[in-house]
């Protein structure tokens, strides 16, 4: 029973977005030349309604160029699109092998029509923490080492090479779990069988002398254009998001970033031709010795609108909509709006 009501839940979240994307695209889409936009009907397929949402009101005249499918979908009249994006969370295969290959097939008919592609998902792997890790590095940045935990009872043995402490994650997918083991004990008392592809990670020190605090700055790159979007500080040594530490002088410091071109823009630049992605968030922190280290790649980031002490941020993800758009444009030929370069003008004058 559990299982039949599963399947009719799944398919009441396909049929909600088919109408939603059949009534978006009546009333939206006429533009002669389209973006052909593909979501999944079950996997955060809301995920980025913020560039419909902000398109429609600050750059109305480029929101009939969106067209909206969910997989799998069949095209009839190919000469309509300008460009293929898949809106779809990395790694698909993670998630889904069907909808994967299905993603791949789609590609593959734009390239019979040349219809250029943003971020193919067979190149997401490029971006998983072992892959990612090891193609930044060849762009000359410093990363932490990653090794997959491929034997439980060789990792406990060896640490594979590393010295503790080291963190255990997993190397596919985003914000998931993420122990630090310190000790003997801890080594021991790690459950492996909790992570489904865990890797053994370096862990490099990155408290800043001045405060002893822990910052990781985030650089967004949408093609040739990067944008400095947000900084995190935390007390402990894992940071994320939340629960982050906020006072007027980190404010003003991290206003500071993201008020100004990011001074790694043309490194990063360099690890996201390196990793092969069109679109990527990078995150990173420097080293007690001042050096800039990239902890992982994202070529899916969440993109959101703070409020409250930290609504301003609101201009710096608008240039990251800006980025994205103008990315969108180039690639597929069509011209670049006055407006959107007036969002990017701050984050346009990058250092050499």
């Amino acid at each position: 029973m559990s299982s039949l009501k599963h399947s009719l839940n799944i398919g009441l979240k396909r049929t909600r977005l088919w109408c939603s994307d059949t009534r978006s695209n009546r009333r939206y889409a006429t533009a002669d030349k389209r973006f052909l936009i593909v979501r999944h009907g079950t996997k955060s397929s809301w995920f980025y309604n913020i560039i419909l949402d902000w398109v429609a009101n600050q750059l109305p005249e480029i929101r009939p160029l969106f067209e909206l499918h969910q997989l799998p979908c069949r095209i009839r009249n190919w000469s309509s699109y300008a460009l293929h994006v898949p809106w779809l969370q990395d790694p698909v295969q993670q998630w889904s092998q069907r909808a994967y290959l299905q993603a791949c097939q789609l590609a593959a008919r734009c390239d019979d029509h040349q219809i250029p592609v943003i971020n193919r998902v067979d190149k997401l792997l490029n971006a998983v923490k072992s892959s990612g890790a090891r193609l930044i590095a060849s762009a000359g940045i410093r990363t932490p080492r990653i090794i997959p935990i491929k034997n439980k009872d060789e990792f406990k043995e060896t640490l594979l090479g590393l010295t503790l402490p080291i963190l255990v994650r997993e190397d596919w997918g985003h914000g998931g779990l993420m122990l630090r083991v310190d000790t003997i004990n801890d080594l021991h008392a790690l459950q492996l069988e909790r992570f489904s592809r865990p890797v053994a990670v370096e862990y490099i020190d990155t408290r800043t002398d001045a405060d002893g605090l822990y910052k990781k700055y985030r650089y967004v790159a949408a093609g040739d254009e990067g944008v400095s979007q947000s900084m995190h500080v935390q007390r402990d040594w894992l940071v994320r998001g939340h629960n982050c530490v906020f006072s007027d002088v980190l404010k003003d410091e991290e206003l500071a970033y993201i008020n100004n071109p990011d001074i790694n823009h043309v490194k990063l630049q360099h690890a996201r031709q390196a990793l092969d992605l069109d679109f990527v968030a990078f995150d990173y922190s420097y080293d007690r010795d001042g050096e800039l280290v990239v902890w992982e790649a994202n070529p899916y980031p969440y993109l959101h609108f703070s409020k409250g002490s930290r609504s301003y941020r609101v201009a710096a993800v608008e240039r990251v909509l800006a980025a994205v758009i103008k990315l969108y444009l180039l690639k597929s030929g069509l011209p670049v709006h006055a407006r959107i370069n007036d969002f990017l003008a701050d984050s346009q004058r990058h250092p050499s």
